[in-house]
């Protein structure tokens, strides 16, 4: 039987975290462990609060929630690795039983459905838009049953991957700190080579609240831009550098608009600031591609479908409908 190694990075969210695990430890085998990094000091989350020996709490200094899992999955010894948001609570009495089965298929890394309280759902796997950005796919419909299909990120909030995939991608990258890493993380996966799974018979319910807090603002507009520039093979790069400039001065218009010029420009400076960092995240993520330019292109989306953008235009849907094609046609089939 597959191992599991569950990892939960909490950022003072000891209540939660202590709701999580005590919904899914009567489903936890004698092999599966778990290791709980609290990233926030003064830290109020020790191994002692768990009378298991299979659940470990690591003190970590907060390096953000990329680091936070690298940290986790180091100290584990699994065939899967299985990460889960605080917020999320484990209400299917056979999800760990349905991530076991999911291993023995070739999918490098897979997700169950992310569903709302009122059991609508929060995330069927997550947009690779053309844009560079990534939110949720599915919101708010309803799940449908089946076996696993195809998608093209899967939402780090509930993310289970092969030990030999995250060791071959070398875990998380660091410096997205938040937001973005789940999808560079999946994007890195299929340049591999490898597939993401919905499995659509299994579900972790997610105490989802979208925010639009200061941190969000800044660290989305900035690690948008990182995805792009470090993941992008160098074809689609150049196709699609028009719209990423153009979405960029949108963006000005809406910080502008809604009096966040100074997080805008902060989240420009971050960016100007890790140049040489993110060459050198462009240099690691390349080597591992293994798919043609046009391959990866087609895993991505041109349709603004996200409520939460607040967008609804049928001439922007036009226009990115068109770009796309374009796009498509200019890559051709090749490697490049």
């Amino acid at each position: 039987m597959k191992s599991i190694g569950i990892v939960i990075v909490s950022y003072g969210h000891e209540k939660e975290v202590t709701r999580l695990v005590n919904s899914f430890l009567p489903q936890l085998a004698e092999n599966d462990k778990v290791r709980i990094v609290d990233n926030k000091k003064p830290w109020r989350i020790s191994s002692e609060d768990f009378a298991d020996d299979r659940i470990k709490v690591i003190w970590h200094d907060n390096g953000g929630f990329a680091a936070g899992c690298n940290e986790g999955a180091k100290d584990l010894d699994a065939d899967v690795y299985f990460f889960l948001n605080p917020d999320t609570l484990i209400v299917d009495p056979t999800l760990l039983d349905s991530m076991r089965a999911a291993a023995e298929t070739d999918y490098a890394a897979w997700m169950p459905y992310l569903l709302l309280e009122d059991g609508t759902i929060n995330s069927a796997g997550n947009a690779l838009h053309i844009s560079g950005l990534s939110w949720c796919n599915g919101l708010g419909q309803q799940p449908i049953p089946g076996e696993i299909t195809d998608i093209s990120i899967a939402s780090g909030a509930c993310l289970a991957v092969k030990r030999e995939w995250w060791e071959k991608l070398g875990g998380m990258e660091l410096p997205y700190f938040m937001y973005h890493e789940d999808t560079d993380f999946s994007a890195r996966i299929l340049l591999a080579g490898g597939r993401i799974g919905l499995y659509h018979n299994a579900f972790v319910q997610h105490d989802y609240d979208y925010g639009k807090g200061d941190y969000k603002w800044i660290y989305i507009e900035r690690n948008r831009i990182v995805f792009a520039l470090s993941t992008w093979p160098g074809s689609v790069l150049a196709v699609l550098a028009p719209q990423l400039l153009g979405v960029g001065l949108g963006l000005w218009l809406i910080a502008a608009k809604e009096k966040r010029l100074g997080l805008k420009w902060k989240s420009t400076k971050l960016l100007l600031k890790d140049a040489r960092t993110i060459y050198k995240m462009r240099r690691r993520t390349q080597k591992l591609r293994s798919v043609s330019a046009a391959e990866f292109f087609k895993k991505m989306s041109w349709q603004l479908d996200n409520p939460n953008l607040g967008i609804n235009n049928r001439i922007v849907d036009a226009v990115y409908v068109m770009y796309y094609r374009v796009a498509l046609s200019l890559l051709g089939g090749g490697q490049s």
